[in-house]
């Protein structure tokens, strides 16, 4: 995308070999393993993977992705002007306006449109890829005397809502055509988010403080909601740090929160097997093995009803990511157990931006039957040839699991017996 171009392990333990194995993909040496040495995965229970890969060899790649159990994303670069070699890109026309959401340009709509037109109905879901800033602080675009008027409002009050209610157009309203061209085609947003995607600003931050910093994702959001079919919360790693846990747990959590006033519209949650390039230092390295591993399942235990590989590898051929055999592994839990898991309640849980900020492990908890639980619990903190010992509260009775190293454990409970998956 633009910003971007911008539970145990299985049923074993990594072994030595798989460990150096993986950590050769960020020195790069050998191949990536071929699609004939990747798991295959059935979802089921309303629970979704979707692959939004793209690169050298795609329809091959897509192919064998569906094969694997992955279900295709129509993804599209809403705001571009491919065809008039971005004479009429509404994005660049973006760069000069932050402040006047009633200055769309001429061609707004035709181009949008068009690009909607020119893509075919193959998605499972269709998603709108807009993303721009705008200036947030309403009192200062009212200091703008061409942008007040162009709001008729006679008041700051009156402005101010008639001020986010416009900007959200540009949202909504590619979401609205995409829905006139292909009825029934589910569709959604990369871009704004009910609860924008934080890092920093989660940890060791109170509730209120929080909210404070996203207030105006809500009087942006409110407008979008009725125009989309789902919500994505982006959660791409930053950082090879136990925080990236959390923060992924946190960034879902808080999204499925600010969106129930709404409705039960499902979350995806987009992820990349490679750190995000804003971080200079780990930019175009795959993932660690213990966040390949996280990032496969924790977004199930966290709120969302689907995860979404996204990926951009133009110069690499066959399969790019040396460490999707241990992602789909990694998912496979989920799969097996997800007629149950997509009927369970997950059940209230401390916070993950405070366990963040106090370095406990984080837990979370999904009831299946009256006697029967799916727990998610890892413990980023401590060494990966460590084991420790956790207490969970679970009907009553407290149950002892074995944690090891940094891995993100799954245990399947029923009465006072945990099976490792």
């Amino acid at each position: 995308m633009k910003h971007l171009a911008s539970l145990a392990m299985a049923t074993l333990l990594f072994s030595p070999l798989t460990q150096s194995a993986l950590a050769a993909t960020n020195d790069t040496v050998a191949p990536p393993p071929a699609w004939e040495q990747v798991r295959r995965v059935t979802m089921s229970g309303g629970l979704r993977a979707f692959w939004n890969v793209h690169g050298g060899d795609n329809a091959a790649n897509e192919r064998e992705a569906a094969a694997h159990g992955f279900e295709m994303v129509t993804l599209l670069n809403t705001y571009s002007d491919y065809p008039g070699r971005q004479k009429e890109n509404i994005s660049t026309a973006l760069a000069s306006n932050r402040n006047n959401p009633w200055r769309k340009p001429d061609f707004f709509e035709r181009i949008i449109k068009r690009n909607i037109a020119s893509r075919t109905n193959e998605g499972a879901i269709f998603v709108h890829d807009v993303e721009f800033s705008f200036e947030e602080d309403a009192d200062k675009a009212w200091a703008d005397p061409d942008v007040r008027a162009a709001s008729h409002a006679t008041t700051r009050e009156l402005f101010a809502a008639a001020y986010f209610r416009e900007w959200a157009t540009w949202f909504s309203l590619p979401c609205t055509w995409a829905k006139e061209k292909f009825p029934g085609k589910p569709v959604g947003i990369y871009g704004p988010q009910p609860f924008r995607r934080d890092y920093w600003g989660l940890t060791g931050k109170k509730a209120q403080q929080i909210d404070g910093t996203h207030h105006t994702d809500a009087e942006l959001w409110q407008h979008i909601d009725p125009t989309v079919d789902f919500y994505i919360a982006s959660v791409y790693v930053f950082y090879e740090d136990p925080g990236s846990l959390y923060y992924i747990a946190a960034n879902i959590e808080e999204n499925v929160e600010r969106t129930r006033r709404f409705g039960n519209k499902p979350l995806y949650a987009y992820e990349w097997l490679r750190y995000h390039n804003s971080n200079k230092k780990l930019a175009g390295r795959e993932l660690a093995p213990w966040l390949v591993e996280a990032m496969a399942v924790l977004p199930y235990f966290s709120g969302a009803r689907g995860l979404v590989l996204w990926g951009s590898e133009p110069k690499l051929k066959g399969q790019y990511y040396q460490a999707l055999p241990l992602f789909m592994d990694s998912l496979g839990r989920v799969a097996d157990l997800s007629e149950k898991i997509g009927q369970a309640q997950l059940l209230p849980g401390e916070p993950a931006h405070l366990l963040w900020k106090e370095k406990r492990p984080l837990i979370r908890r999904l009831q299946v039957a009256a006697n029967e639980w799916v727990v998610l619990a890892v413990n980023p903190w401590q060494a990966d040839d460590a084991n420790s010992s956790l207490a969970v509260e679970l009907g009553g009775h407290t149950l002892k699991l074995e944690l090891r190293g940094k891995h993100t454990e799954l245990f399947h409970v029923t009465g006072s017996n945990a099976k490792r998956l």
